[in-house]
């Protein structure tokens, strides 16, 4: 049965794969690089996950206190030299001739399961700040949650 469609061609799917690593790679990048602290030395920058409208309506504090249970409470983030070695994997695998899509795979995974792992992290350190609040200072954040008032930092 024939429909009229194609089967993409070879050098498409190489392509398209291409495309998938290299945006995975500029995630994973931004990722690293809030994580360790823009990697350069010194002290990390603030770390802030997003978490939909709720986020913008939490007070100052209250996101600072989850940034830094995220500093304290998180796994330590992988050192410049990782994340450079990491980079270079996937450039190498990038680079490879004859291309291997599995090796290449494996790397744009491992910067998955690093973000997921952090992405959970962020969500137990929010949680925390919730349960932490008072009744009243809840209802205040979902008051504000449901006029839409953005707090001003």
């Amino acid at each position: 049965m024939d429909n009229g469609m194609k089967k993409p061609s070879k050098m498409w799917r190489i392509i398209l794969v291409l495309s998938l690593a290299l945006n995975v790679a500029v995630i994973g990048g931004a990722v690293g690089m809030a994580v360790t602290g823009g990697g350069h030395k010194g002290a990390p920058q603030r770390v802030m996950f997003d978490f939909g409208p709720i986020s913008r309506v939490l007070d100052p504090a209250d996101r600072r206190a989850i940034g830094e249970a995220m500093r304290k409470g998180g796994a330590p983030p992988p050192s410049r030299d990782e994340f450079v070695g990491k980079i270079k994997e996937l450039a190498d695998g990038l680079r490879a001739d004859p291309f291997d899509p599995e090796t290449v795979g494996d790397i744009i995974a491992s910067f998955r399961v690093r973000s997921e792992r952090v992405q959970q992290q962020a969500q137990s350190a929010f949680l925390d700040r919730l349960t932490k609040m008072t009744p009243q200072g809840r209802a205040a954040l979902a008051d504000r949650l449901e006029k839409g008032n953005r707090r001003k930092d």
